[in-house]
């Protein structure tokens, strides 16, 4: 398969900047430059645009070693999911144990809190979800089985917990959750796009203090709604 000309166009040492404000410092390992450059690849372009070539010249490796270390685009593409999911999960790590003496509203605030840094923090797995989510993939379904599965089942039962107490209104908990997801996690994966319209800041520091704003108006929207509603 040909590449696209924006894949074909990617200077080295672009996806290293982008993975290193993302996912850390750029790593010294072939394997892990490898792991860098395809998630900030995928992320862009999704999996249809990106060739092993495109992944191996972004690392300032040779095709061979994408072989050599992952035998095929599709096992690259999950081992850069892998990579993230475990990223993400390092960084900000949620023990449920740790909130099961709290009610059930703090505990839905403290999850969606942690999910809204996790997005404004490392925004391409979205991104990466958006490209698949346009297919009906076998990546997409393997991701979805593997990691996202079980991300909304606890969700959704943070949120049937706060309905049941009372705190918030009673409503299908999956489309409660899709709520919170789509604007948690789009808001940052769209970055350019509101950036242009002056919705973003550009520097780090504004990013965390736009993550920090972000999650308080979420949650004086998610408060007030059940009041508004009841009042209909």
């Amino acid at each position: 398969m040909k590449e696209t000309t924006a894949v074909a166009r990617v200077k080295r040492k672009t996806p290293s900047r982008r993975a290193a404000r993302s996912l850390g410092p750029v790593p010294d390992m072939p394997a892990d430059r490898l792991i860098s450059a395809a998630v900030s690849l995928f992320a862009e372009h999704g999996f249809d645009a990106v060739s092993t070539g495109a992944v191996a010249t972004a690392a300032g490796l040779t095709q061979s070693m994408v072989h050599y270390h992952f035998g095929t685009k599709d096992k690259l593409w999950r081992a850069a999911v892998e990579h993230i999911m475990h990223v993400r999960g390092s960084m900000f790590s949620l023990n449920l144990e740790d909130l099961r003496d709290v009610d059930p509203l703090t505990r839905l605030k403290v999850m969606v809190r942690r999910f809204v840094s996790t997005n404004a923090a490392d925004p391409d797995l979205t991104r990466i979800l958006i490209h698949e989510g346009m297919r009906d993939s076998p990546r997409l379904k393997w991701l979805a089985k593997r990691y996202m599965a079980r991300g909304y089942e606890t969700f959704n039962a943070a949120i049937e917990a706060a309905a049941k107490s009372g705190a918030v209104r009673k409503l299908p908990a999956r489309d409660v959750t899709n709520i919170i997801v789509g604007a948690c996690a789009l808001t940052f994966a769209h970055e350019r796009l509101l950036k242009d319209g002056e919705a973003l800041p550009s520097a780090e520091e504004e990013r965390r203090y736009e993550a920090q704003t972000y999650r308080d108006a979420t949650w004086r929207w998610r408060e007030a709604l059940p009041r508004c509603m009841c009042r209909c």
